[in-house]
């Protein structure tokens, strides 16, 4: 083993410069470049190998603060100060005391399978953050890669978890690989062990997104956003102002039919709905859908007494309600206003096949989202309102259940995206309406569904990563007491 010099305060910070810089961009909402997360940890793992852990930590939780600050502008549109204030730093602490841990570890034993540490324990983290808080798998770096197509597919085996996996994986091996080889210590079965895992995701994902399918029927929807002003006109109020807005989307209809729209599908809360004209309104679409022999999925806010209810209605084209389904996950806001939650999925058949509809925040959970897929479902409708910064995040947060699903989505989303994509998370059709002006999209999804060991197993990854964390913590404690 040779020795090494010290690290110099130049490569300090060109080390901590060019880590900062990557992961800023990577987990920017507008940039969104994937491929700086994979190169982001590689100089602070492997100076964290070269420095004391003190040194290391600092470095570690410096770097990915760099990284974090790019979603502080749209964390200070929607949240108070102080949780913008937490919710920065709490990541980058967490991820400095992992680069610790597993520093200690690779250090302490010398093997080369000590590589799978972090990303072991980055990846069980993850997971439990996310069965554990309200936002669910929001904050996953697993949705930085979305327009990588290859990775992405390894979410239909292991849910989004494996991509976690991957992405720190694959910068932990370089960096201990460049140490190894700088100590003379052997690194072929680090290497080789590397490209394995490599190859093996990308066939897979190569081979998922080529695959031929059998013939799968198609459905032509339409998707429509109004002017945002519609909803600030001072001269219309309550139930006058209801009445207004419905008229306004039930107009778009006829022109999205005349462009080939079998099924139309509105964004979330058009309109509010007293609960004693309740059935007024939903006779006032089921006449619009007989009348364009359409379908019509429509979401609105339901008062009843003191409290309210998201609900999508789905409405087959002769004026049959398909599903009346209450939203099950709400944002804070909403739990202010008193908007109840639903519990059950919104599973129904249409044309004697599994169809379901969900709510934009339903879309952040994959437990739940899975129950779709574990149904059978063939394409998801999902009516959303999003907050303009973040509407190409949460658009493919919701693309990546269709992944772990494996079926095809409409999604229509107020200040944000219009998409249609395909099971493997495939973008066909994409409108903007984060600026909240009115939208049409027109396009074709196919309805059928693709079987997923995700759906079958659940979160079976996540749940080994965290039996080899604990492994991990036992051999922790053994190495401190060396």
């Amino acid at each position: 083993m040779s020795e090494l010099k010290p690290v110099s305060k130049a490569l300090l910070a060109a080390g901590l410069l060019f880590a900062g810089i990557c992961w800023y961009l990577s987990f920017s909402l507008s940039a969104h470049i994937w491929w700086l997360l994979w190169l982001a940890p590689i100089p602070i793992l492997y100076l964290a190998l070269r420095l004391t852990g003190k040194w290391a930590f600092l470095l570690a939780f410096a770097g990915y603060l760099i990284g974090r600050l790019s979603w502080v502008p749209y964390l200070l549109s929607i949240l108070p100060l102080p949780l913008v204030f937490v919710f920065t730093l709490f990541m980058p602490l967490i991820f400095a005391v992992l680069v610790i841990a597993a520093r200690k570890l690779m250090l302490t034993y010398s093997h080369w399978s000590t590589v799978f540490v972090f990303p072991v324990l980055f990846t069980t983290m993850e997971y439990l953050w996310i069965i554990t808080t309200p936002d669910g798998t929001a904050g996953s770096i697993a949705y930085t890669q979305c327009d990588f197509l290859p990775l992405v597919q390894v979410a239909s085996l292991t849910g989004i978890q494996g991509i976690t996996f991957f992405v720190t994986f694959i910068p932990t091996v370089v960096a201990f690989i460049i140490y190894r080889y700088q100590q003379k210590q052997s690194i072929r079965a680090l290497s080789f062990v590397t490209i394995g895992v490599f190859v093996a995701t990308m066939v897979w994902g190569v081979v998922r997104l080529h695959q031929k399918s059998v013939a799968a029927k198609s459905l032509q929807v339409g998707m429509v956003t109004i002017d945002k002003r519609a909803y600030h006109k001072e001269f219309k109020k309550g139930e006058d102002r209801d009445l207004y807005l419905a008229g306004l989307y039930l107009s778009q209809v006829g022109e999205l039919v005349k462009r080939g729209a079998e099924i139309v599908v509105f964004p979330e809360k058009i309109f509010t709905v007293r609960d004693n004209r309740r059935q007024g309104f939903i006779q006032q679409f089921k006449d619009t859908a007989i009348a364009h022999h359409v379908g019509i999925v429509a979401c609105v806010a339901q008062q009843k007494g003191d409290y309210y209810e998201n609900r999508a209605w789905v409405i087959d084209k002769d004026g049959k309600l398909l599903a009346d389904y209450q939203k099950v996950h709400l944002v804070v806001g909403e739990v202010l206003d008193s908007v109840l939650p639903g519990k059950e999925p919104g599973i129904f058949l249409r044309n004697g096949a599994p169809e379901g509809v969900a709510i934009c925040k339903d879309m952040d959970f994959q437990q739940y989202i899975s129950r779709y897929g574990k149904a059978d479902c063939n394409v998801l409708y999902v009516p959303a309102w999003d907050f303009e910064r973040d509407g190409w995040l949460h658009s493919r947060m919701a693309i990546m259940r269709c992944v772990e699903g494996g079926y095809g989505m409409v999604r229509n989303a107020r200040r944000g995206r219009q998409t249609i994509n395909d099971y493997c998370g495939r973008v066909l059709y994409e409108a903007n309406s984060d600026n909240s002006t009115p939208v049409m999209l027109i396009g074709r999804v196919d309805i059928q569904h693709y079987p997923t060991l995700y759906n079958k197993w659940g979160d079976w990854f996540s749940i080994l990563n965290t039996i080899a964390s604990l492994a991990c913590l036992v051999l922790l404690v053994k190495a401190r007491r060396k």
